[in-house]
Formats: structure tokens, sequence, C-alpha cells
């Protein structure tokens, strides 16, 4: 016992040094160094104004579901096609949501922005679409973002503003908006929670974090290993199983009735409906148009939940706006069947579309959208 105390001891001291040794590395590397260490390591970056973002000019591998996904961003952090410097054109239409808008585990030729991306431009040469999604990403979060890009001189003359269920909860749990130009998380709000902040520096100020937490070159290889087996053979869609987990988490506050609405809290679904306006407010101050979706996720098809509130809620919000609304849900409305809808959408066992559910959205938003058809 004594020696496996020691030697736990000694493990203890060797990584404290190691600990202090790398973050005095840290500070000694010059920031173009630094720089290329972050490129190559990770590419989900903090936000000083807006929480989080996808690091610009970034390439990786995404392992989602079955297979991998080659993704890239642009100069601006957004999800793209390449690696590239956008040339904005005449009209520059602007997608922004949580991971369903960024579209996880998908090419961004084969998420709904990218499908609509080409739609618009194979049509209109002076159009450009952009991806400005991010998973995690709700109203309160989305307010900050579009303030920054709009103080940045991007010009934008249309946004869509891509919602689901699960924001409401983030826009009360989640996040804490300092004003409409800071938000950070309820936990970081809270710096008096020790084990926050040793995490929050560790991650700011050590290699050991970007070579071990986010994608050590060991990681990457295990991932390619284990992917390129797996990309080899069809995911088998248990039903029960994924049954289970769905039911295990129907009491998420996206899974909508009114009740559940009012265990949220005070705020409830009326927090993600002040930032909204305030979107709007934004938006058409600065003579920009916006569209509002929102979309019906697995979890709620599978449950069988009655999503027909939010319809009218955001239906009624949006005419009192004068805002064009759509709401995805038509990819499964005409099937008993939920499970099946679900094998060939989602990723299993997984609350996201797969490249036919994002096509399937993509198709709903080109039939539906009043913009899009006019142009």
């Amino acid at each position: 016992m004594k020696k496996l105390i020691n030697l736990i001891g000694k493990a203890l001291i060797i990584f404290v040094l190691y600990l202090f040794a790398d973050i005095a590395l840290m500070k000694l590397l010059p920031n173009d160094i630094k720089g290329k260490i972050y490129d190559k390591r990770t590419h989900k970056i903090k936000s000083y104004y807006y929480h989080h973002d996808l690091r610009p000019n970034a390439h990786w591998i995404e392992r989602w579901g079955y297979k991998n996904s080659k993704i890239f961003t642009n100069n601006l952090g957004f999800k793209d096609k390449e690696i590239r410097e956008i040339n904005f054109k005449d009209n520059n239409i602007l997608f922004i949501g949580d991971s369903f808008t960024e579209g996880v585990g998908v090419e961004f030729e084969n998420t709904f922005v990218g499908i609509i991306e080409k739609n618009v431009t194979s049509k209109k040469n002076n159009y450009t679409v952009l991806n400005a999604g991010v998973t995690s990403y709700s109203p309160i979060v989305i307010l900050s973002k579009l303030n920054y890009i709009l103080e940045k001189k991007i010009p934008i003359s249309k946004v869509f503003v891509v919602i689901c269920g699960a924001d409401f909860h983030d826009d009360i749990y989640r996040y804490i908006s300092i004003d409409e130009n800071y938000v950070v998380k309820h936990d970081d709000f809270k710096n008096n929670k020790l084990l926050i902040n040793i995490n929050n520096f560790i991650k700011a100020n050590t290699l050991l974090y970007q070579f071990v937490r986010e994608v050590t070159p060991l990681s990457n290889l295990i991932a390619r290993i284990k992917n390129k087996k797996i990309d080899q053979e069809k995911p088998r869609y248990d039903k029960q199983k994924v049954l289970e987990m769905f039911q295990k988490k129907k009491d998420w506050a996206h899974i909508i009735n009114e009740d559940n609405l009012r265990n949220l809290g005070p705020e409830g679904i009326k927090r993600s409906e002040e930032y909204l306006k305030k979107i709007y407010n934004l938006l058409n101050n600065n003579n920009i148009e916006m569209t509002l979706i929102f979309i019906e996720e697995a979890i709620s098809m599978l449950n069988e939940k009655d999503t027909s509130y939010y319809k009218k809620y955001w239906s009624d919000f949006s005419r009192k706006h004068n805002i064009d609304f759509i709401f995805i849900e038509d990819y499964h409305l005409n099937s008993e069947d939920k499970f099946s809808i679900y094998k060939k959408y989602f990723f299993n066992g997984d609350n996201h579309f797969n490249n036919e559910g994002n096509r399937a959205v993509a198709s709903e938003i080109l039939k539906k959208s009043k913009y899009l058809n006019d142009l």
C-alpha cells in the first residue's frame, strides 16, 4: 500500500512540475507559433463577445455517426466548402443557428445551407450564401454574434435565424448576457468555483490541453483506424435502444407542452422571445430582412410529442413582426412509421440530421421561403 501511495505521490509531483513547465513554455512562445499550434490542434475557439466560434481558415476531420467528414472554415470562421477569402456580392444571405445549422458530421456541400447555397448561386451569380451556425448557439448568442458581424461592417442583406426547442433551455440555464455584445456561460459567470477556474486556465495556457484534450496525433490516428472500419458498413439502427435513449430524454426542455415550458422557470420561452425580438430590431434597424426557421427534432418526433404549441407560438410571433416563418416538419408528417423516418434522416443514436435529412430540410426551406422563391 505504501508503495502505491509513493508511486501516486511521485506521479502527482511529476505532473505538477510538467504543468508548470508547460505553462512557462506557452508564455514564452511567440504568438505566431502559438497560432500554428492552435490551428493544427483545435477548431473550436473562445469568443470574447459571443462565447464560442469556429477557428477561421481551418480544416479538420470530424467524426460523426459512422463516417469521417472533411470540414473547412473560411476567413470569417464560417463553415464552408473550402478554406477561402469571402468575396462579398451584391446580396449576401446569412444562416445562423446551432448544430443543426452548422451541420455537425456533414460536409458543407451536404448541409442544408450548402444545398441552398448551390441552388441560389446556380441561378444568381450576384448572391453569396454563408453559414454562421455553430453548435450550442441559441438566440442569446445569436444576438451577440449578429451585433459583432454588423459592427465589423460585414455586408449582410438577408438573415435566416434557425432555432429548435433546445435553444430555450440554453437561453435560461447555459448562458448569461452581460449586455447585447457579451455572452458567458452561467458557470463561468460564477467565478467563485475553483475547479472551473482551474479548468479554464489549463485550457487557455497549456500545450497539454491542445495536444491531449483537443485532438492529439494519437487520437487522430485511433479515430482514423476506427473510422476506416466503421466506414465500411452502415450503422445498424437498434429501434429499442434508440427509443429507450430518447425516452430517457423526453423531459428535456425542448419536448414541449405548456407545463414543461412553465417548469423552465419564470423566463421560459419568453426569454428566447425577448432575444428574438432584439434580433429582429437589430436587423430591421440595419434594413436587413429576417426569416425565422424552427426545426422539429428527432426527439420530439420519436416521443410523438405535439409541437403545435411551438408552431402557433412562433407563427404568431412572426406574423406580429411581419417575419417570414418556416416550421420544418414535412419530412415526417405523412408517415406513421416514425422509426423508419428516423433511420432515413438522422444519425444512429443521435438527434442530428444526416446527409439525407439535410436534403429534406433544404428542400422544405426552398419550397416554403418567400424570399428564396422570389429570387
